[in-house]
This record gives C-alpha cells, structure tokens and sequence, in this order.
C-alpha cells in the first residue's frame, strides 16, 4: 500500500505541474560548442556593430541533443533544430552594439532538458556614424547635424528623434553629410543615427545627446558675455536671432526689472537688434523673450551678462 500510495502521490505531482519545466536528464546533455568566423571568441575586435555573422552551435555527437536555444539575453530564449541528432545548426546574428557582446546558448534534448549554459564571448568593432552638432539648438527651426561615417562604403544615413519618425538622408561621396535637423518641443532630446551602405548593410547606432530650447540668441562683439568689455557711456550693439518660426519682435528686461520691458522689432528674418550704453562700471544681466505676431513669448528667456570696465 505505501509503494501504491508514492506512485498516486507522484502522479499527482506530475499531473499537477509541480516537476519543473527544465528537469535534468538522467544523463546530463553536454554543454555544446560554439563558432564564429566572424565573431570568434579570442579577445580580439572583429567586424563591428551591424555586420552580420553565422555562428554554428554544435552537440558533439550527443545522441540526445535535437536543438539548441539561443539568443543575446539570460537565458536564451530562440530555439533552433540540430541537422540530425547529436548534430549542429547554424544562425545568422548581427549584434546592434559595439564593444564586448555575449551569445548564450544550450543545447536541449526531446523531453526539453537543457544543458549547461554556454557563454560565448566576443568583441565588436564600432561603426557607429560620429554625430557633430550643436550643444542647443532651436525648437521647430532647422539646425545643422554632420554625420561621418564609421565604416566603408555609406550611401545614406538615418536618423531619429526620441522616438519619434524616421527621416533619411543621402551621403555625399565622401560618405558625410549635413543634415537640417527639426526639433519640435523645448528640453532635453536624444538624437540616434545610423548608416547603410550600397548594400544595404547598416551600421551600429550612435546616440547624441542636446537640449532645445526657444529663447533667442544674444551676441554682441563690443561686449562679448561675462567678459570685462568697454566702459561707462561706450555704446555696446547686441543682435538677438530668433530660435523658434515667426518671431516679429524682441523683448528685453535690465536688472530682471519686469515692469520696463524694452521691446524691439524683428527684420522679415527675425532677427534684431539693439544698443546699449552702460552709464556706469559694473554687471548687467540682460534676459530676452522673443515674440510672434499672435504675441505668444518664447517660454524660455536667454540671460546674458554685461560686464563693463
């Protein structure tokens, strides 16, 4: 009765799921091989982000071994069948970053028992396109990004913002190109961009950080920001560049002083400009709004600082 009593007690187990999914074989499956001519584990670069490579899993003649999982996270979770039993198989995988990436693979027999895990280590040469631009740029006005290539042969480049649409542009025959680039909304934006060649092979992505922002610009020559310039009663001009469409005038606040802005009318390109004279030595902090015809005013003001000798 007790013999009969453990077998109902263990199919009861069984019927109710409690043997885990990945029990070990009786034998135990052999880790298996792997192999890359592309991407071989011998601590060296090779290829680089984007480039396809084969890698063949292989059971050593492992009888029980009918495929193996695989894939780039902990555990692997893509399956492919072996060739015949205890044989191979082979998989194309091109690795989206460069640097040190790992492939981790078992190998399973018919009942779903997996092998030890095997970690095949490589290392992936950049082709990741350089990304060249400005620090800030305007919101909804065209700012310039200069893409270089990372790898031979780029006809293209695309790029995105966040994650927004894709836009792609074409390279020119140095395989560069400068691209006017439209960000919609103020504050902080990541722009991605990658390449492809003439045969369709696309690079690793590279990833560029920036703000946005429309509060206009301010320069000045005569008295260049925060740097001890000209003098009490020495007129200073200060040309203010629009950084968002449709900006028809300028306001500008001395000392934060709110209730005596000073305004200033935009040319047909928005820009303007204006004059200052200091009457005295000292620090000046200006800060500029621009506006629209509708007089909407930029949600960001630009502070500038006026330091006269």
């Amino acid at each position: 009765m007790r013999v009969r009593h453990g077998v109902t007690a263990l199919l009861a187990v069984v019927a109710f799921g409690a043997v885990p999914a990945q029990a070990s074989a009786a034998t135990p499956i052999a880790e298996p091989a792997v192999t890359s001519a592309e991407y071989p584990d011998d601590n060296t670069w090779h290829p680089g982000a984007g480039v396809p490579g084969s890698f063949t899993f292989s059971a050593g003649g492992d009888d029980s071994v009918v495929g193996f999982y695989w894939g780039n996270t902990d555990p692997p979770g893509t399956f492919v069948a072996a060739d015949h039993p205890g044989g191979s198989a082979t998989v194309s995988y091109t690795p989206q970053a460069s640097g040190p990436n790992d492939l981790y693979v078992t190998s399973v027999d018919s009942a779903g028992n997996r092998s030890p895990q095997h970690v095949h280590h490589f290392y992936v040469q950049s082709t990741e396109p350089l990304i060249n631009g400005p620090r800030e740029t305007g919101v909804g006005v065209p700012d310039e990004f200069r893409f270089s290539p990372g790898m031979a042969d780029v006809v293209s480049y695309t790029y995105r913002i966040d994650n927004g649409p894709e836009t792609t542009v074409a390279a020119a025959a140095d395989g560069t190109v400068t691209a006017n680039v439209v960000t919609a909304t103020r504050g902080f934006h990541r722009l991605n961009v990658w390449s492809t060649t003439s045969t369709g092979l696309t690079s690793g992505i590279a990833s560029n950080g920036y703000s946005a922002s429309d509060a206009p610009l301010v320069a000045s020559t005569d008295y260049p920001e925060y740097e001890a310039s000209g003098g009490p009663g020495v007129a200073g001009v200060f040309t203010l560049t629009p950084r968002t469409p449709g900006v028809v005038e300028y306001v500008y606040y001395l000392y934060e002083d709110w209730g005596n802005p000073v305004v200033v009318p935009a040319g047909a390109d928005g820009r303007a400009s204006f004059t200052f004279t200091p009457d005295a030595s000292g620090f000046y902090p200006i800060q500029v709004f621009s506006r629209t015809a509708d007089g909407t005013q930029s949600g960001l003001g630009r502070e500038y600082y006026i330091v006269v000798k």
